[in-house]
C-alpha cells in the first residue's frame, strides 16, 4: 500500500476519485461532440484525470464501465491506467473478483500485471482462496500496491449479510484481512474496504484492524460524513482513504461549468473537506 501512501502525503490528500462513467450522464461538450460512445467516455475520462490531478491520493476505475463497451472499452481502461501513471496517480482496479485458484490467480495476473493498476478490490466471502492469488501477485510485482477486500460496505442492504451471526460476518472478513496482510510497508498490503454510511460498524472494524490501511466508500453523494469518516480514522488519525465518484465526476451537472472545471472544483472541495475533519496519511 506504500504507493498509496506516499502519493497521499505528496499530495496532501486522502482523497480517491472513483471514475464510473455512466453513459447517459456524460456532459453536453463531449455528448454533443459526435463521438462513439467509447471515444466519448475515453475523452471524459482523460478531462477528469487531468483536472483532478492536483487534488487527489488516487483514482479508482471502475471495471465493469469499461468492460460493458467490449474489447475497445477495455483499451480505454488500459489507456487510463497509463495516464494515471503518467500523471503520478496510482490506480485502484475496482473489480470486486470473487473467485478461487487459479481463476483468482488469471484476474490478479490481468489487472495487477497486464493492466498495471497498483491495487485491486475483492470479494473475500469465499475465504482466504479468494483473497491470497491477488496478494501473491501483489507481491510478485514488488511494485508496492496491496489488495482492499469487502469487509463492510456502504450500500444500504449490506447488513442482510455483513451484519448475521454473533459475532457478525464482518468481523469474520476484517479477521481475514488481518491474518492475510504481510509486506514490508507502513501499511500491511491487505487493507479493507469499510464504508463512511454506518460509523457505529466502522469503529468496530477498526478495533479488529488498527493497523490496516481502509478505502471507504459512501462519502458525499452515498450520504457519508464527517462522523463517518472519523469512525475509521486509526490511532494516528490516518489510515483511511476516502472514496468520492458521482460528486466529482458529475459535479457539472448542478454547477453549470465545464465538467473538468466542475471536477477540479469538487475535487479541491473534497480535499480540503476531509482535511477539516482531520483526516490525513
Amino acid at each position: 500500500m506504500q504507493i498509496l501512501v506516499d502519493s497521499a502525503r505528496r499530495r496532501q490528500s486522502v482523497l480517491v476519485a472513483g471514475l464510473d462513467p455512466i453513459p447517459d450522464r456524460l456532459p453536453p461538450a463531449v455528448l454533443e461532440a459526435g463521438l462513439s460512445e467509447v471515444r466519448a467516455t475515453e475523452a471524459f475520462c482523460r478531462g477528469i484525470l487531468v483536472a483532478i490531478e492536483p487534488y487527489v491520493a488516487a483514482v479508482k476505475l471502475q471495471a465493469a464501465y469499461f468492460e460493458r463497451l467490449g474489447p475497445a472499452g477495455m483499451q480505454v481502461y488500459a489507456e487510463l491506467i497509463e495516464q494515471a501513471d503518467a500523471l503520478g496517480l496510482p490506480v485502484i482496479a475496482d473489480v470486486k473478483r470473487g473467485d478461487i485458484g487459479p481463476v483468482a490467480a488469471a484476474y490478479a495476473e490481468a489487472h495487477l500485471a497486464v493492466y498495471g493498476a497498483a491495487c485491486v478490490t475483492v470479494n473475500p466471502y469465499m475465504g482466504n482462496d479468494a483473497v491470497l492469488p491477488f496478494l501473491e501477485q501483489t507481491r510478485l510485482l514488488n511494485r508496492g500496491g496491496g489488495v482492499f477486500s469487502l469487509v463492510a460496505t456502504s450500500n444500504p442492504s449490506a447488513g442482510e449479510l455483513q451484519n448475521l451471526g454473533e459475532p457478525p460476518l464482518y468481523e469474520a472478513a476484517a479477521r481475514l484481512v488481518r491474518d492475510a496482510g504481510g509486506g514490508d510497508g507502513e501499511y500491511p498490503d491487505a487493507g479493507a474496504v469499510v464504508g463512511v454510511t454506518h460509523p457505529k460498524v466502522g469503529r468496530r472494524v477498526r478495533e479488529l484492524l488498527p493497523d490496516a490501511l481502509f478505502l471507504a466508500p459512501g462519502y458525499g453523494a452515498q450520504g457519508g460524513g464527517a462522523e463517518g469518516v472519523r469512525s475509521l480514522l486509526d490511532a494516528r488519525g490516518a489510515g483511511v482513504l476516502v472514496n468520492s465518484s458521482r460528486g466529482i465526476l458529475y459535479a457539472h451537472e448542478d454547477s453549470g461549468l465545464d465538467y473538468r472545471e466542475a471536477a477540479r472544483q469538487a475535487a479541491r472541495s473534497a480535499r480540503e473537506e476531509l482535511r477539516g475533519i482531520g483526516a490525513r496519511m
